[in-house]
Parts: C-alpha cells; structure tokens; sequence
C-alpha cells in the first residue's frame, strides 16, 4: 500500500488539511486579540431603576413636573436615549430599569461606557438639568429643589 498525502483516507486527509491551517490561522488570531478587535457579548444597563423627587423650597411636592433621564454613553459622550415620566401628586417620578445584551468591541479608544443625567421642567420653576459625565456621580434616588423663576425646555439631544 502506497504512503504519503496523496493517498491517505479521506478523514485523515481532512484533519492533516485542518492541522495545516492553524499555524496561518495562529499570527491573525494574535492580532485580533492584541487589536481588541474580538466581538463579546455583555448585558449592559442602558438606563438604570430610578427615582426623582421634585420638591418646591418649601418642600411641597410639585405634581406634573416633566423629569427626563437622559442617557449618555463614552466613548464619545453621545446621548442614547431619554424618557420623559410625570411627577405624581407626591412629586415623584419613577423609572424602569432597561438593560440589554449587546455585542462589544474593545477598541483602542475602550468600550461603551453609559452614565445618566437629569433634566427637570415645571412652570414657574427655573429649568434643572444635571451634567454628570460619569455613571459614578449619578444617584438612582435624588431630591430636586426647584426654585422658583422661568421654565425653560430641557435641551434637545444633540445630532
């Protein structure tokens, strides 16, 4: 019987072929994990669970008040996304968690970072917006004293 690649078995000619491939596979795999051009998936909070009170300065609850939770995102600092909830007669506005599974890339410049602000409207009552450029500063639970002056509407997410 006849020796050598020409006259193996099939299976056999399969796994010298697939054995032959990764050592040019081996230096573009490298270099995809040192690039950080490896896609991964991850569960990402896109906007957390939270809770906005609105008071007046004399802590009166002020019902009605427009509170937007606007959320950001480095690398870049862009807006993602807002929700707009109405106090209640307690002056209290609630936010549902979202979260999602999203596939990342590390790049040189990091990966997808979000972090949260505030923007809270009422008539009669100066505008109060929040400009946290870290998820650190930002409080799930927080009480806004408004003070009373002009309304004016939050800013619009920028393009």
């Amino acid at each position: 019987m006849a020796s050598g690649p020409g006259s193996a078995p099939a299976a056999d000619r399969r796994a010298l072929c697939a054995c032959s491939l990764w050592p040019r596979l081996t230096p573009v795999a490298m270099l995809l994990g040192l690039t950080g051009c490896v896609p991964y998936p991850i569960y990402k909070t896109i906007q957390p669970a939270a809770k906005a009170v609105v008071r007046d300065q004399a802590s009166r609850p002020l019902a009605g008040a427009k509170v937007t939770l606007i959320s950001s995102a480095y690398p870049y600092g862009r807006e993602k996304s807002r929700e707009t909830i109405k106090t209640d007669v307690s002056g209290v506005a609630r936010f549902a968690s979202r979260k999602q599974w999203r596939m990342e890339v590390l790049m040189i410049h990091g990966w997808e970072e979000y972090f949260w602000n505030w923007c809270i409207e009422q008539p009669g009552f100066q505008t109060y917006e929040t400009e946290f450029g870290s998820r650190e500063k930002f409080a799930s639970e927080s009480v806004f004293v408004l003070t009373e002056g002009a309304s004016v509407p939050c800013a619009p997410p920028a393009k």
